[in-house]
């Protein structure tokens, strides 16, 4: 059976426009993937309270409390224990914080979007220390 230039054009139109369109859908999916957002976590992951992650913190357990960042959803509620692994900040760790696309001082808010997010130098488990 011959079929026309005509047909065979929209054909190979309307594959082509599907395939970039599945293709596209693949790259934004990776992104939202790869969004690292912060959390303030003890020494065991545990999400605490965000007051404990305020650089200015001197309460009790004062440097047993992290930065954690991590390719999760924002809006986890306190007492939720992450996943080993993501990024440990300690939150007197200003130059660290920056590197992490945080703020270099100051309270981080449970779920902040890392600006930087992954390939942007932060990843592993930089900045450890208990300051």
């Amino acid at each position: 059976m011959a079929v026309s230039n005509r047909v065979r054009s929209a054909l190979t139109t309307t594959v082509l426009a599907t395939a970039a369109t599945g293709f596209l859908a693949g790259c934004s999916a990776g992104e939202d993937e790869q969004e690292q957002v912060a959390y303030c976590t003890d020494e065991n992951g545990e999400i605490v309270d965000d007051d404990y992650c305020d650089d200015d913190y001197r309460g009790p357990g004062a440097g047993l409390f992290f930065l954690y960042l991590g390719g999760f959803r924002p809006g986890l509620p306190v007492g939720t224990v992450l996943p080993r692994g993501g990024t440990r900040i300690a939150p007197t760790d200003t130059a660290a914080r920056q590197r992490a696309g945080l703020p270099g001082t100051g309270r981080v808010d449970a779920g902040t979007r890392v600006s930087g997010g992954i390939g942007s130098g932060i990843g592993g488990r930089a900045g450890t220390a208990g300051g």
